[in-house]
C-alpha cells in the first residue's frame, strides 16, 4: 500500500499552522488522526511520567491505527511523549516515533559524542532528561542545553490555556528569542533539537 501516516494528537483546540504535524496539509501523503481524550496539556506536559489515564489513552490509540486504518508508521504531536517510546512501540508492530528526541542518537552520530546539543521546548521547567526516553545516553548528560519558551508573550500562554487563536508573528518571536538566550547561554552548541511540532513549524521557513 501507498505510504499513509497515523498521528495520535493530544487534546487541544489550539491552531495547528501549516508545518505542524497536526495539520494534513503539512504532509504529501495521507494522515490519519487520532485525538486522545484525555491526553490534555497538563496530562502530558509535567515534571514526570505521563498522567496513567493519558498513557493508557494515547497506547489505545496506537492499538486502534494499527489495527482499523491500516497506517505504515505511527508519530505523536508532542516531544515530552518520549518517556512512553517503549510502551508505544510495543503495542504494535508498525514503526512508532513518539517524540522528536528520537533524532538524539543521529545527531550524535552525526557531530560526536562530546559534541553539546541544543533542545528548544515548550517549558524548560518540565522537560527533563527522562522525556528523552531510550534514546538518552550517558554522553548527553552536561552535553545538552535546554531553553524553554515559556518566558514568552504569545505561543506559551495560548498552548497552555489551549486558546483558538494565536498570533504567529508573536508566536516566532518567541521561539527566535528562545534560541537567541540558549545560544547566549551556550555558545558552543552545535546543533539544535526542537521539542514540540509548533516550534518546529515557526522555525523553519516555509
Amino acid at each position: 500500500m501507498d505510504f499513509r501516516l497515523g498521528v495520535v494528537m493530544l487534546n487541544t483546540r489550539f491552531p495547528r499552522l501549516l508545518g505542524d504535524i497536526g495539520n494534513p496539509e503539512t504532509f504529501p501523503f495521507p494522515v490519519v488522526y487520532r485525538r486522545v481524550e484525555a491526553a490534555t496539556v497538563a496530562a502530558v506536559v509535567r515534571d514526570g511520567v505521563v498522567a496513567p489515564e493519558a498513557a493508557q489513552g494515547l497506547a489505545a490509540a496506537v492499538r486502534e491505527l494499527a489495527a482499523e486504518e491500516e497506517v505504515s508508521a505511527i508519530a505523536t504531536s508532542c516531544g515530552y511523549l518520549g518517556a512512553l517510546q517503549g510502551e508505544l512501540q510495543a503495542a504494535v508492530s508498525v514503526p512508532v516515533v513518539a517524540s522528536a528526541f528520537a533524532l538524539l542518537p543521529f545527531l550524535r552520530s552525526v557531530y560526536g559524542p562530546e559534541a553539546v546539543l541544543g533542545v528548544l521546548t515548550f517549558d524548560a521547567r518540565l522537560l527533563t532528561t527522562a522525556h528523552f526516553g531510550p534514546w538518552a545516553g550517558p554522553q548527553d548528560e552536561g552535553r545538552v542545553v535546554i531553553e524553554g519558551i515559556e518566558a514568552g508573550r504569545e505561543l506559551h500562554r495560548v498552548i497552555a490555556g489551549d486558546l483558538p487563536d494565536l498570533d504567529s508573528d508573536r508566536a516566532e518571536a518567541d521561539v527566535l528569542d528562545a534560541g537567541r538566550r540558549l545560544l547566549a547561554r551556550d555558545p558552543n552548541v552545535t546543533a539544535l533539537l526542537l521539542e514540540c511540532t509548533i516550534v518546529v513549524r515557526l522555525c523553519i521557513p516555509l
